[in-house]
């Protein structure tokens, strides 16, 4: 072999192990972010008055009302996360809800104590309705469609790996070439998870939407969200492409904008239905 050849299979080689041990590193720290959100919304779990649980209680049961549905639990923490660190923005770095699910227990919709305090009560109720869709959808779909695609990245990456094995074995020249188009196709799964998840957000927007009929409270949600729990982007200019790179590639939450615009679109085909 040339060592032009070999160069570029080194090459291709380095790239493949780099690109592989990048993804390992940011599927890590995601991990460790939910748990370290979990941990840290249990540490302020004690701060909230009974008023504002009887309140997110209420909203629960307005909405799971509306869509003739059993209300799911609720609880309200002080913040989901942790606190940002910035007075201007009292949402910690959680968001403003989330929906637990536990085997062989009622869901719980966990509420930020900002968003019962800092939003209106039909912003409040666009923000439940929201959450009972996780629910409802969650409760009408099956574990195989849950968890499928998980089992599906994982052959993908066993089976990658082992024909990067056998390339080692048989044809060294191309174990390189092998290694680099498993992590492309690793690569190609997660952005299809991602775009999974961000059309579960939309159709729980959809859901949400027309159960309450008020887009104005849509709206307002939105604002709240865009300015209390979406990153700023940073005035830097590598740390602000990294910033647009992470919400493009990585956000399982659409950009605020499309989500209401998706909701507009939403009422007015029900409309002209």
């Amino acid at each position: 072999m040339s060592d032009p050849v070999a160069s570029a299979l080194l090459l291709v080689v380095a790239i493949a192990y780099l690109a592989g041990a990048f993804l390992v590193i940011i599927a890590l720290a995601k991990v460790l972010g939910a748990w370290s959100a979990g941990r840290r919304t249990r540490r302020h779990a004690e701060l909230v008055d009974a008023t504002l649980q009887g309140q997110a209680a209420a909203v629960i049961a307005a909405v799971a009302a509306l869509a003739n549905v059993a209300p799911p639990a609720t609880d309200v923490v002080a913040y989901l996360g942790a606190p940002t660190g910035d007075d201007t923005r009292p949402v910690g770095d959680g968001g403003l809800a989330v929906t637990r699910f536990r085997a062989r227990r009622r869901p719980t919709v966990v509420f930020a104590q900002a968003a019962l305090t800092g939003l209106s009560r039909a912003a409040v109720q666009s923000l439940a309705a929201h959450e009972l869709a996780h629910v409802i959808r969650r409760e009408r779909s099956s574990a195989a469609a849950r968890y499928g695609w998980l089992v599906g990245y994982l052959a993908l990456v066993i089976a990658g790996a082992g024909l990067t094995v056998a390339a080692l074995v048989a044809a060294p020249q191309l174990a390189g070439a092998a290694l680099l188009a498993t992590m492309s196709a690793a690569v190609a799964f997660l952005a299809l998870q991602v775009a999974f998840d961000r059309r579960e957000e939309i159709a729980a927007d959809r859901f949400a939407v027309g159960l309450t009929r008020d887009l104005e409270a849509a709206a307002e949600l939105m604002r709240f969200y865009e300015d209390n729990v979406a990153k700023p982007l940073p005035a830097d200019g590598l740390a602000r492409a990294w910033a647009q790179l992470e919400r493009r590639w990585f956000a399982t939450h659409p950009d605020p904008r499309a989500r209401l615009a998706a909701m507009r679109r939403h009422l007015v085909d029900d409309q002209a239905d």
